[in-house]
């Protein structure tokens, strides 16, 4: 399987900006984003008095003008943007819900570890988080990275990326059902691609809104960023996976590519995915002991074109390391000169 960051390359059958029913009620609104995904999906869940949109892409010129024209093809119109629902804190799942939220006073519902993670990144301490990421990497062996919020001028940012104030949101958990005009979703925490991204299912008739935690062609990035995040993301990911297998879905909706059916067998294919990826890392410590930016470089390193790249494959490799870490397969050992090794 290929992993969704930056390490993934593009591919020419990768769908442009488009809107279309894809369920009852349920509009995908395809928009691009300036990651190698090249484009994120929006949903439009239409009722009988107005609208829900679950998720808010990116505020660029190009993904504005396909986003309003998505919602002009649907027959949908800001004023009647009842509710916001954002089911995880990356930039191309949040960039215009500030903006939505301000010109419609939309409810805006999120995982209460994620909106933390929102106000803390996307809020004006970004220099100081990342600074921290920049540290935590060190001991994984990592070399100082550019970050790319670094190359864009603040005033430009903040039209791409700004998030509602902390009381606009309505913080949800697991298992808590909301209401959307007029339809029951179920909220299930899915912790992994982030710590608290959520799907949301319409029991009613199997539409299963799956944001970025399972998808259809490729494997969400699981990656460990910081020892002040979720210490087990791999462990937590695969949970979620099982969590979600026997869904009754009738379609899948996910955040990034093409709606699908046959939500267990995918499930099962992710799963069977990064068991061959633990075995393809024990092979490798196998010799002597490595620091997670060693194993990276021979995992992904022929995919390494930017520093985004470098540090989403160390992250990536982390999340398998400690999951290794945490079943008993792999120790830590640390250095003289504060790197952090694994060993079988």
């Amino acid at each position: 399987m290929q992993q969704s960051s930056p390490v993934q390359p593009s591919r020419p059958d990768e769908p442009l900006p488009e809107a279309r029913l894809v369920a009852p009620g349920v509009w995908k609104i395809t928009l691009p984003i300036p990651f190698p995904l090249r484009t994120v999906n929006v949903h439009a869940l239409v009722g009988s008095d107005g609208w829900t949109l679950v998720d808010a892409g990116m505020g660029m010129p190009d993904s504005r003008k396909a986003f309003w024209a998505g919602l002009e093809r649907a027959g949908l119109s800001l004023d009647k943007l009842r509710s916001i629902v954002l089911t995880h804190h990356h930039p191309d799942h949040i960039g215009l819900s500030a903006e939505l939220y301000e010109r419609t006073n939309a409810a805006v519902y999120m995982h209460p570890i994620d909106e933390a993670g929102v106000q803390i990144n996307w809020s004006g301490n970004m220099p100081e988080r990342f600074k921290k990421v920049s540290q935590f990497f060190r001991q994984h062996g990592l070399p100082p990275t550019d970050f790319w919020f670094t190359q864009v001028d603040p005033q430009v940012m903040r039209t791409l990326i700004r998030v509602p104030p902390h009381e606009a949101f309505t913080l949800v958990e697991d298992n808590e059902y909301i209401n959307l005009v007029g339809e029951d979703y179920r909220v299930i925490w899915t912790p992994g691609h982030s710590d608290g991204q959520i799907c949301l299912f319409r029991e009613r008739d199997g539409v299963f809104l799956a944001a970025d935690h399972v998808l259809p062609r490729i494997t969400p990035n699981i990656g460990l960023y910081s020892d002040k995040d979720r210490e087990n993301p791999l462990g937590d990911y695969l949970n979620s996976l099982e969590k979600v297998a026997d869904l009754p879905a009738s379609i899948v909706l996910p955040g990034h590519g093409e709606p699908f059916v046959n939500l267990a067998g995918r499930t099962a294919e992710i799963i069977e995915h990064h068991k061959q990826r633990e075995i393809q890392i024990l092979a490798l410590l196998d010799g002597r002991p490595q620091h997670a930016y060693q194993l990276a470089e021979q995992l992904f390193g022929h995919r390494f074109n930017n520093s985004e790249a470098r540090r989403m494959a160390v992250a990536e490799t982390l999340s398998h390391l400690e999951h290794l870490r945490f079943n008993g397969r792999v120790e830590q050992q640390h250095t003289t000169d504060s790197l952090i090794l694994y060993a079988v």
